[in-house]
């Protein structure tokens, strides 16, 4: 069963999501579930290496430009990263808002302010998350770290502006 922990990220979701230490994240994954135009829920895997927590309220996220994803948030402005950390699932429903941003790092890519409305906890006694979404880059941890990393400094800018 799930808990409601208010609209605040807890502070190991904000450490987990805060852009530091990628190379200790490669092969995390969360999915970002929006609601399409057809009305049913829409799926997508997100990477740390797309996605900051500047502090408890507040999330930045940068999406391919016309992807799904960002087309939902455009036009629907609501979507719920799913995750596991620490032994529990988490659902973080959010308001979200594009966000003007013009770093070289986010050519190609919508950028996305999450506001949390909801921050969901699911655990049980007993019982522990052990993972959630994973993925390997075939192309090496190397490759990803060096896609990842601009985007992230430019994610972690956004909050220093």
């Amino acid at each position: 069963m799930s808990t409601n922990l208010g609209p605040n990220l807890p502070d190991s979701l904000v450490t987990l999501l805060s852009g530091a230490d990628l190379r200790s994240k490669v092969g995390m994954a969360c999915v970002l579930v929006t609601q399409g135009a057809d009305s049913y829920p829409h799926p997508a895997i997100v990477t740390p290496g797309e996605l900051v927590a500047g502090d408890t309220s507040t999330l930045r996220i940068a999406l391919y430009q016309e992807s799904s994803a960002s087309r939902n948030l455009r036009e629907r402005r609501v979507g719920t990263l799913c995750l596991a950390h620490e032994g529990a699932g988490y659902y973080v429903k959010t308001d979200a808002e594009p966000f003007s941003a013009d770093a070289p790092a986010f050519d190609g890519l919508a950028v996305f302010t999450l506001k949390p409305r909801h921050v969901l906890k699911d655990a049980e006694e007993g019982a522990e998350v052990t993972s959630g979404f994973r993925f390997r880059d075939l192309r090496g941890e190397d490759v990803l770290l060096s896609n990842w990393e601009p985007i992230v400094a430019a994610l972690r800018a956004t909050f220093k502006a």
